[in-house]
């Protein structure tokens, strides 16, 4: 048995982002993980992130996922004041169809309230917090355009609204491959 320390924040949110990215850092650094996913709608938690993980001794890549087309229309797109020093940090940036949303999505629109599998799945992850379903749609998103390995173990983060509030050390899955996903650890989450 091993015993590791969770945080735990006060409030989801972008209060709590510096700590999460903290935790995840030094958490990259003992594990020796080589990639770590953060959902990033500019593209500012992703260059804080690289930030946290350089300061902590870590040299994992970061990949920063940011929204599909038409949610960056409405919530934001990448923004190369951002991404530009991220990226002369080893980060790169993706975005793409939201892995529990997509096709999911229209239906449930078309429809009304229609229980698809992509928003059963992302209802259960709700149950952990906006960031546990975010963290693992982003992992889901890198392992599909092949921006992450799904063969070794990763850190993903995700947020509620704004900056990162949870962090998880997991193995990937392409979204065909859903269910071969593992959460191993929680390294932070709001209370």
């Amino acid at each position: 048995m091993k015993r590791k320390t969770v945080v735990y924040l006060d409030k989801p949110g972008r209060k709590g982002c510096p700590a999460c990215l903290e935790a995840a850092a030094e958490r990259a650094a003992e594990l020796g993980v080589r990639h770590v996913v953060v959902a990033t709608s500019s593209g500012r938690t992703g260059l804080e992130m690289a930030r946290a993980l350089r300061a902590a001794g870590s040299r994992a890549a970061v990949v920063g996922v940011g929204y599909a087309a038409n949610f960056a229309a409405k919530w934001g797109r990448l923004e190369k004041r951002f991404t530009a020093p991220a990226e002369k940090l080893g980060a790169v940036f993706i975005a793409g169809t939201h892995a529990l949303g997509g096709v999911n999505g229209a239906v449930r629109d078309r429809f009304g309230g229609c229980a698809t599998p992509g928003n059963l799945i992302a209802g259960a992850y709700y149950t952990f917090g906006q960031g546990m379903k975010v963290a693992v749609e982003v992992a889901l998103m890198a392992a599909d355009q092949g921006a992450v390995p799904t063969d070794r173990e990763i850190l993903a983060l995700g947020g509620t609204a704004e900056g990162a509030d949870t962090a998880v050390v997991l193995s990937p899955a392409c979204s065909q491959d859903f269910f071969k996903l593992r959460v191993h650890e929680v390294v932070c989450m709001p209370r």
